[in-house]
């Protein structure tokens, strides 16, 4: 009987074994397969092995979302290495198999199986006698940080003794308090306690008497450096250009490529990764096998012309099965959408709002009207969650007015603010200086879409894999604004003032901005649960006079009422009514509500809003 056990020491020859003979041997310079990176994440029993034959072992590791995540299987040859993926499939065939390399795809390709670039965990690979060495113009900054802190402190570079132990963690609390972000401190200790059993070394950078920096890192059976985790104190200056040069020196000089693993996404740690130069990013894979999501996948690659590395990390870091929506002709997906789940601010209140992205059809079987299923079936689904509105950025908003959707904001050409304004541009990771900004512009507006560091942070990685980059608009020193963009290609602009960016490399002429009084269309926004939505809301305060509306929504029946509204200590009081004084389209009333065009005889009830939204998908 197959059953998964705990990896443990005892696996270590074997598994080494077979890695020392593998088809991807030679090539291979990432660190999942290396196995003190096992070992040492095993501080909680969490990664499990099933050796389904001597020469063929399976590693699962975590369950996500409710489906696991595997290791590339451990074997010698392409046909074992099917073997083993074809036995994930069958076995599990909701989970994801991660870390796989270009050689492991390449050669191991199986029917019904997804291969997607995963940027995240994608991992730097260095020459080490360029960080042994740091010599040329590119080091030129680390080595002047290097001279700074041999000049600055008296300090020891040691192997990690027991004795230390305090030291460290009082070092760790230190880094976390400071800043660091500290997920991977348990694997810290217990690879420091746990040192003498594998082949690890773990050094510390001491000034003082008190540790400011360690190193834990290996060489693997490719003959590969990796650097497991390195941590130094951000209060001494040059600290870590000289933990990364003294370890190198110390143990890895003989080593075919050193890696320093993946940057997981946040940008900081990414601009960390790149100033130390590397000579490649390598490239890895995740292998889903659901057969409804592959074909979602090829639905949404053939109907955009986006990038296949964005389209891999949309369906790896955005997609929900739960939040695909589809209908089927012939055994296929024809036609389907993706709801990305956001929050939006409106009167003083945070409103889930579901947000249609990707809505397409196959070439042949559009115009026959599968949209309004998958649109219908969306709305059902939507509004048995109990959420009441739902948004889009339209292409075509002619397309969607047919489904109910108004306009509740709109652009201004940016040709239209002051030319005297001239700026410059400079490149930004920071998506925490990003959210700070708008939250700044947004914040006198009446409704706004919530963005906070984690948004900026997901937003900047998915634009990424399309080669849009991400510029401060600065004037005489001072920030302005932000603009992300990809050659002539503007996606998003914010301005921190109505004046308009020149800058000599941009064309900005037709660049529109979110603006209230705007006269071009931008998002759309439709309400799907009438009556609980006004139940929720209050727009008004003070009024108790008495309106009756008679609802008409050709699409969901549900929002077809005559109803009697009044505000009562700022909240909406809707009760049921048999008579009305104004008729109104559920597009109407929704334009109403959320701008305050529209029957003026509402107006003293749903008043002029002011909303703003930059989001396309």
């Amino acid at each position: 009987m197959n059953i998964f056990r705990t990896i443990s020491l005892s696996d270590k020859a074997r598994i080494n074994h077979l890695l020392n003979d593998s088809f991807f041997r030679d090539s291979y310079s990432s660190s999942e397969l290396v196995f003190e990176n096992m070992f040492v994440w095993n501080y909680g029993q969490q990664i499990q092995i099933l050796w389904l034959e001597d020469d063929l072992a399976i590693i699962k590791s975590f369950e996500k979302d409710n489906r696991w995540i595997f290791f590339p299987p451990i074997c010698h040859t392409p046909e074992k290495f099917k073997q083993g993926l074809r036995h994930i499939k069958e076995n599990y065939p909701n989970a994801i198999v991660g870390g796989l390399s270009k050689a492991m795809v390449e050669c191991a390709h199986i029917t019904g199986a997804l291969y997607l670039y995963d940027d995240y965990f994608s991992e730097y690979v260095y020459n080490p006698s360029d960080l042994a060495e740091m010599k040329g113009g590119k080091f030129s900054r680390k080595r002047n940080l290097v001279a700074q802190f041999k000049k600055k402190y008296a300090y020891s570079f040691v192997p990690f003794d027991n004795k230390y132990l305090d030291a460290v963690k009082s070092f760790l609390n230190r880094y976390e308090q400071e800043g660091g972000a500290g997920e991977d401190f348990e694997a810290i200790l217990f690879a420091l306690q746990n040192h003498n059993e594998v082949d690890l070394y773990c050094d510390l950078l001491i000034v003082d008497d008190m540790v400011i920096g360690l190193s834990i890192g290996t060489i693997s059976i490719f003959n590969h450096g990796v650097i497991l985790f390195e941590k130094n104190d951000f209060n001494y200056i040059g600290s870590g250009a000289v933990l990364v040069q003294l370890a190198t020196n110390a143990h890895y000089l003989g080593c075919r490529v050193l890696t320093r693993q993946e940057d997981l996404g946040l940008p900081q740690l990414r601009k960390a990764k790149l100033a130390l130069n590397p000579i490649e990013k390598e490239r890895k894979y995740s292998c889903l096998f659901d057969a409804r999501t592959i074909q979602l996948y090829n639905l949404y690659l053939t109907s955009f012309e986006d990038s296949r590395d964005y389209v891999d990390f949309f369906f790896l870091h955005y997609y929900h099965a739960n939040r695909a929506f589809s209908v089927e002709r012939d055994g296929t997906i024809a036609s389907a959408l993706h709801i990305m789940m956001k929050k939006m601010a409106y009167k003083n209140k945070i409103i889930d709002l579901p947000f249609i992205v990707a809505a397409s059809t196959r070439v042949e079987y559009r115009r026959q009207g599968l949209m309004r299923e998958v649109m219908a079936k969306t709305f059902a689904s939507l509004i048995e969650e109990g959420f009441t509105v739902v948004s889009l950025f339209p292409v075509n908003p002619d397309f969607y007015r047919d489904y109910g959707f108004v306009q509740y904001t709109y652009t201004k050409n940016i040709d239209l603010y002051n030319k005297s304004f001239e700026c410059g541009l400079e490149q930004t990771n920071d998506f925490a200086l990003l959210a700070t900004m708008y939250g700044e512009c947004i914040k006198n507006y009446d409704g706004y879409v919530i963005r906070d560091e984690d948004y900026y942070a997901r937003y900047m990685n998915l634009l990424w894999q399309d080669g849009y980059v991400f510029e401060l608009l600065k004037k005489e020193g001072q920030i302005v604004g932000y603009l992300v963009y990809k050659d002539d290609d503007i996606s998003e602009i914010l301005l921190c003032g109505d004046e308009k960016p020149l800058h000599k490399d941009l064309d900005t002429s037709e660049t529109y901005l979110p603006h209230p009084d705007g006269d071009t269309p931008s998002n759309m926004i439709r309400i799907i649960n009438l009556e609980k939505f006004l139940k929720e809301m209050s727009f008004a305060d003070g009024i108790r006079s008495l309106i009756r509306l008679k609802i008409t929504d050709r699409f969901i029946k549900t929002n077809n009422i005559i109803i009697g509204l009044s505000i009562k200590d700022n909240k909406m009081l809707v009760k049921p009514s048999k008579e009305y004084d104004i008729e109104l389209s559920i597009e109407d009333l929704t334009s109403a509500i959320f701008t305050g065009r529209g029957d003026q005889r509402l107006s003293f009830l749903f008043p002029s809003k002011k909303m703003v939204c930059f989001d396309k998908f």
